[in-house]
């Protein structure tokens, strides 16, 4: 008995339940925003909450230069500690009834601060690339299915009052900070500085683009996330005109069945996509444009599920091997930390661009249908940028540029 309690608690479980809790606050937040802006009566609610996501996503961008350093000075167990706590004044600030856009930028810094270490720990608690990969499904497969849970209950909590849905969010924040008092305390590098890591930070960018695996990772997860968080926006108006679903606890449960795929990727990647072969994951992302380009073309419920759940299923295998190669790189060209934020800043980036380019296309009287073609040529063109890539990936050879 005190043997599978240990095994319960041990830090790696200890990570990925607070990323649970933390990541099923955040996806009740976005449709607790999406609730609140429909109440509105705002005349585009579907162009507003892509304005609002924008201001969660510069928080990544703008902070990424020193997010990277303070998680590596810091121990990432405090990180962690601080990002929740920092995303649940967030979420308080809309009991004063701030503005949803400034709150929920208010959640992107906590959020910004909490990923580097969320993800830069997973390297000191395990020792191989097969742990590594096999705590990478764990977190990623914990997350996804957090954001299931917290898109639907944010969904049914949204839909008639605001005040059920902040005071959920805000209790479940606060909780994921508790959880993290069960993960050890490691001290980090006590010499880093800040304004000298600022300035190194395009240098550090500049050395993980150089080397082709960890190029690799980066583009294809910035190019997955991207695809996400405009898929994400543009089914808000898509459901209600091609399969007539207005209410948002319905669009939820919808929105929904994407995670449930990436869920079911977490137990069937470490299988398809094991270890020494994680340029496989390419031929997944593949089948992931394929996916996102035929929803476009489908107006029947069973067959949009059915398609919804393939996009979150080859979306997963496609990014978790990419996260495991980049992680394993950057430790030892960079740092972890550094690493994750790099990432993050070039995710946001391109995310920001994608949300920019959708925008732009609604405004000019594209329709939804067009916005997710547009999506799905978009995604094509960094995987067959990819393609040009993998066979120095599959050789195992570690390019770097000069």
């Amino acid at each position: 008995m005190a043997s599978r309690q240990r095994t319960w608690l041990s830090p790696l479980n200890a990570v990925v339940l607070t990323q649970f809790l933390s990541a099923f606050a955040d996806n009740l937040n976005f449709f607790l925003i999406v609730g609140m802006v429909k109440r509105q009566g705002v005349e585009n609610p579907d162009t507003t909450v892509a304005y609002i996501q924008i201001a969660f996503l510069c928080a990544y961008v703008l902070l990424a230069p020193v997010v990277g350093a303070f998680a590596d000075k810091k121990a990432k167990s405090h990180v962690l500690l601080i990002g929740n706590l920092l995303k649940a004044a967030g979420i308080a600030l809309l009991l004063l009834g701030l503005p949803p856009a400034l709150c929920y930028l208010f959640v992107g810094i906590g959020a910004v601060a909490y990923s580097p270490a969320k993800y830069g720990i997973l390297t000191e608690l395990t020792s191989t690339e097969d742990e590594l990969l096999r705590a990478n499904a764990k977190v990623e497969g914990s997350t996804i299915l957090a954001i299931l849970l917290g898109t639907v209950a944010g969904g049914f909590l949204a839909q008639n009052s605001d005040l059920p849905a902040i005071l959920v969010c805000l209790a479940v924040f606060l909780i994921s900070l508790a959880m993290t008092l069960l993960v050890p305390a490691r001290g980090g590098d006590a010499s880093i500085r800040y304004g000298v890591e600022a300035r190194q930070f395009l240098r550090d960018a500049g050395t993980l683009f150089r080397n082709s695996r960890s190029r690799f990772s980066l583009i294809g997860t910035g190019s997955f996330w991207l695809t996400a968080a405009v898929l994400r926006i543009a089914l808000i108006a898509w459901l209600p005109l091609n399969l007539g679903i207005t209410d948002t606890d319905q669009q939820s449960m919808m929105i929904g069945i994407t995670a449930i795929g990436v869920v079911a990727s977490a137990f069937i990647t470490p299988r398809w996509v094991p270890a020494g072969k994680l340029h496989r994951a390419f031929y997944f992302g593949l089948l992931m444009v394929a996916m996102v380009m035929s929803a476009a073309f489908t107006n029947t419920l069973w067959l949009t599920i059915a398609l919804l759940f393939l996009i979150g299923l080859f979306g997963g295998i496609f990014v978790i091997p990419l996260n495991t190669m980049l992680q394993e790189e950057g430790k030892s060209l960079i740092g972890a930390g550094k690493t994750i934020a790099v990432q993050n800043f070039s995710e946001n980036v391109l995310t920001v661009s994608g949300l920019t380019i959708y925008l732009t296309l609604s405004e000019m009287g594209i329709s939804v249908n067009g916005s997710v073609i547009g999506t799905g040529v978009v995604l094509l063109l960094f995987i067959l940028f990819l393609s040009t890539q993998l066979g120095q990936i599959r050789t195992g050879k570690k390019v770097v540029d000069r």
